[in-house]
């Protein structure tokens, strides 16, 4: 049985591999159709750019021949008032009416227009850099033939967009505001490429076309400037400089570029796509310097790029010398003494956390918005959001990625998504690049760089953030479609010192194995009861890894996320309660797939608990002002939070090996360790703790149906409820990944540890396989 399945296995491969090489002749195949297509194309542009250059010599023969003709023509280009709109004479460009004006010759406008095509800029700026004209002359020109029409007429006049797509996008304007070159892209009226032309044209300035890449970093701005003012160097010499901009700059805004360069600038036009490539190619290094190190630099102190400091080691190395001689001099009684403190952590514990599921059942725990609310949102309020999304080797979930991201209810116009991506992800960038993306969709190349870790990729996408709230999903996330409104309420409806709102996570996928039942409740608990109660007890939240939301400015200020810890949201949680910011819960939830392998989840799991292990590192370096940092109530909290999750999950088979020992054995020697009232509040933690533990997980699981049923979402059923009942078997679970967190801690603290998405399509692949072998 086993050679004939190795021998289907191996047939299946072979066909594999020879589908995989077909696709690879017609990718070639393909590649060489594309190149020789743009061959063609660069031959029809350079005959057309002859015919043109042709068309000038040959009118400026003819004219000068002519000299009534040109007299005549001449008396009409002066006479704006007599010009019609649409006429062709309405209709020349500058360096035209310059040649047709006798100004310059044909000579001299087509070197220009050669400069132009080569470094971009104003054909005016050119045309006074060559010492043709002075600015005195353009400007009498500009003012005698330029009328500056509105965008969409500019788009129109150039045939670009249908006058009803036009008043279409106006209505839609009239509705939720913003500017109508971004409505006129979301709506896929226009291309990126024809707005741009139209922007340079109304606003009589070149569009960036080609650079020389060794002209880009011979002369650079320094990055914070270039990213205040949106602008990069694309040509440098002794008297004159260009620059790219996204828009329009201000002749004081130009000055200060030049004072920079020492050189007078001119700028041109580039579409947001191309100035991302531009800032890939000139800033590359800075950027990943400052998503790596700006929190390391300006807040060591919160930074777990060191894992253990000195003053950290010489304390552990004294409290395991004070245990070894206290072990020494009466082991028993050591023992004893540590029993003790473990079992009153343990009580203490579980008490926080009964409290904590008590407050989360209060109406006011989580903060919630009737549909009412949400449509009476006026949509011409709502600011920009930026959405992060990292992912890394996740290809196979890309397509539902971009589908859910569409199904938000949010205008299209005001959405800033970028696609973080690291630069060894081919496969990603590949499909991405054949992809055509809607508008907002941005695929953002993370450089290669240590360490290699999901919050250095925000931060290097955030950098560049145009939103004014951001927010973080991965790429097999499912966001609630009005989750962004719901969010923007929240914030509206806040204190300044909101600058966090958390959607509650949750799983699609429960129903696939035991496993990702046991995940399904542990989220259900945890976001539906545990994480609201600790809002209102008003202690610090260790964030979700995704669909939490920030004020872009503020998290900016913060220092954004640690690249060196590997729960950078638990760690932001601390650092946002230490500034007294608040973080809040709202009714929405986003959908992820929990995991469905073992070896998946405990790659997942330990990484998680190691950030916890090196978030109370890092916290815990200086604990006097830490305690002074975040109050009582602030540091105790954190110490539950942080602390329980790593070290109950260690201390866990130690006592179920002394229960199962007693009970096999009835060993004299154990009932000693637990004298007086200890054995009872051992027996209670036993008892009532455990079965704390099992009812919070069933309580959160049915919280979560009974909503979604009360709003006839059926997506998960009240037969999840009893798998609560084999919880220990997670537990379980959870010690053998606390233990190879706090080896890996020790070993190798900033390693990720890859999770592998798309598993639940992967298993039903393979049983919709199964079951078509079996058919036959």
């Amino acid at each position: 049985m086993i050679v004939k399945n190795m021998k289907e296995i191996n047939k299946r491969i072979d066909m594999i591999k020879k589908r995989i090489n077909d696709k690879k002749g017609l990718l070639n195949d393909l590649t060489a159709q594309i190149d020789e297509i743009e061959r063609k194309n660069q031959q029809q542009i350079n005959l057309l750019e002859q015919q043109i250059y042709s068309s000038y010599e040959r009118m400026e023969q003819k004219l000068v021949c002519n000299k009534e003709k040109w007299y005549n023509l001449k008396q009409k280009l002066q006479k704006k008032d007599t010009l019609q709109t649409g006429t062709t004479l309405n209709n020349l460009r500058l360096g035209e009416r310059l040649f047709l004006l006798e100004i310059i010759s044909a000579d001299q406008l087509i070197k220009t227009l050669d400069e132009q095509a080569v470094h971009g800029g104003r054909i005016g700026d050119i045309l006074v850099h060559f010492g043709y004209v002075n600015e005195e002359q353009i400007q009498r020109i500009v003012d005698q033939s330029f009328t500056r029409l509105l965008l969409g007429e500019q788009l129109v006049k150039a045939g670009y967009l249908e006058h009803k797509n036009l008043e279409k996008a106006l209505r839609y304007q009239e509705e939720t505001g913003g500017d109508i070159g971004s409505i006129l892209l979301s709506m896929g009226f226009i291309t990126q490429d024809q707005l741009y032309e139209a922007l340079a044209a109304q606003n009589q300035m070149g569009r960036l076309t080609v650079y020389d890449k060794q002209d880009l970093i011979k002369k650079k701005l320094p990055e914070k400037i270039a990213r205040v003012y949106r602008a990069i160097v694309i040509r440098h010499s002794v008297d004159q400089s260009s620059i790219a901009v996204e828009s329009l700059l201000k002749q004081e805004d130009l000055l200060i570029i030049s004072e920079f360069l020492d050189t007078p600038v001119s700028q041109c036009l580039a579409s947001p796509w191309e100035m991302e490539i531009l800032w890939e190619e000139v800033y590359q290094e800075e950027l990943l310097i400052e998503s790596t190190d700006k929190l390391k630099d300006e807040q060591p102190e919160n930074s777990a790029s060191e894992t253990f400091t000195f003053s950290q080691i010489i304390g552990m190395i004294l409290i395991g010398f004070i245990i070894a001689a206290s072990l020494l001099w009466n082991w028993f009684y050591t023992l004893i003494v540590i029993n003790i403190g473990i079992q009153l952590a343990y009580f203490t514990m579980s008490v926080t956390k009964f409290l904590m599921i008590l407050y989360g059942t209060r109406e006011k725990a989580q903060l919630r918005f009737n549909p009412e609310e949400i449509s009476a949102i006026h949509e011409k309020d709502l600011p920009i959001y930026t959405i992060l999304v990292p992912m890394y080797k996740e290809s196979k979930v890309i397509p539902q990625l971009i589908n859910h991201l569409k199904r938000l209810d949010y205008p299209r116009n005001k959405l800033d998504i970028r696609l973080l991506i690291e630069k060894d992800d081919l496969e990603a960038q590949e499909m991405l690049q054949a992809m055509n993306l809607p508008y907002g969709f941005q695929m953002i190349v993370i450089p290669d760089g240590t360490p290699k870790t999901k919050p250095k990729a925000c931060n290097y996408g955030l950098i560049r953030a145009r939103g004014e709230y951001v927010v973080i999903y991965d790429a097999e996330d499912r966001p609630d479609p009005d989750q962004l409104k719901k969010v923007y309420l929240s914030f509206k409806s806040s204190s300044e010192d909101t600058v966090c709102i958390q959607a509650k996570l949750n799983y699609f996928n429960s129903k696939q194995n035991l496993l990702t039942k046991f995940f399904t409740q542990e989220y259900s608990n945890w976001f539906e009861l545990l994480l609201p109660g600790i809002m209102q007890m008003k202690i610090p939240i260790p964030l979700g890894g995704t669909s939490n939301h920030f004020k872009t400015e503020v998290l900016k200020e913060l220092g954004a996320w640690d690249p060196y810890n590997v729960t950078e949201d638990a760690d932001l949680g601390i650092r946002l309660y230490k500034k007294r910011y608040t973080t809040k819960v709202v009714d929405s939830r986003t959908l992820e797939e929990a995991n469905s392998k073992y070896g998946n989840w405990i790659r997942q799991r330990s990484r998680w608990i190691k950030g916890y292990m090196q978030t109370w590192l890092v916290h815990m370096r200086r604990p006097i002002k830490l305690h002074r940092e975040l109050g009582v109530k602030g540091f105790w909290g954190a110490q539950f939070m942080l602390l329980s999750s790593p070290l109950l999950p260690m201390l866990n088979p130690i006592f179920w090996s002394l229960l199962v020992l007693w009970y096999a054995t009835h060993a004299g020697w154990i009932p000693a360790f637990f004298p007086g009232p200890i054995y009872y509040l051992a027996a209670a933690q036993l008892i009532l703790g455990n079965f704390l533990f099992i009812y919070s997980n069933m309580a959160g699981t049915y919280w979560v149906i009974h909503d979604l049923h009360r709003k006839k979402e059926n997506w998960l059923a009240y037969g999840l409820v009893k798998y609560a009942l084999l919880t220990p078997i997670y537990w379980i679970m959870m010690s053998l990944a606390s233990f190879k967190a706090l080896w890996q801690l020790i070993r190798k603290p900033f390693y990720w540890e890859k999770t592998e998405h798309g598993l639940d399509q992967h298993d039903q692949q393979n049983l919709a396989q199964t079951s078509n072998s079996k058919n036959f």
